[in-house]
């Protein structure tokens, strides 16, 4: 991309070519950013806005003359500017956030619920037709009551209860085997 508009639109006062020129640079400086710093999108959106407010003032008093190094100023502009943010970033508010730093070993929960995931498919496959589609109703619908499983499947109450109750009965019995 030529930065040559984005330097004379500022030099000459074109608030509008200007800002335009700054929206579709405002991306690339971010997917930069967060590509190669690996920074989130809000910080890497603030380091881009501190970047430019330096380096506006600097085309306008004449310090930068080169539109064709613009991007390159513009990049490492907006590398110090992440920078300067992640080091000033407040470790007194560190207690308030000490709770989302620190969290379990989420990659390790993922297998284990993939694992039991799988597990159940196999243990639900075995089961008969009209079991199935209970245990999967009450996925579908975990605060279902008895009443609602009668009702859902036109069955009574009592035989609600009874196959609510084989169901996870099998069910629990297959989980244990395979474990």
């Amino acid at each position: 991309m030529d930065y040559s508009e984005l330097v004379y639109a500022i030099k000459n006062g074109d608030t509008q070519t200007a800002n335009e020129r700054c929206a579709e640079a405002i991306p690339i400086l971010k997917k930069y950013l967060m590509s190669t710093l690996d920074a989130s999108n809000e910080d890497a959106e603030d380091a881009v806005q501190v970047m430019f407010e330096y380096v506006i003032p600097k085309i306008q008093q004449d310090e930068i003359n080169s539109p064709s190094g613009l991007l390159s100023y513009m990049l490492t502009g907006a590398r110090h500017s992440y920078y300067k943010i992640c080091r000033d970033f407040d470790f007194d508010q560190y207690e308030e956030i000490q709770e989302d730093l620190v969290s379990e070993a989420e990659q390790a929960w993922n297998l284990i619920n993939e694992e039991k995931e799988l597990i159940l498919e196999k243990c639900l496959s075995k089961l008969k037709n009209h079991y199935r589609e209970l245990i999967e109703f009450l996925f579908d619908h975990p605060a279902a009551v008895p009443d609602d499983i009668a009702e859902y499947f036109n069955i009574s109450l009592n035989n609600a209860w009874i196959r609510k109750h084989r169901a996870i009965q099998q069910l629990n019995e297959c989980v244990k085997k395979i474990f």
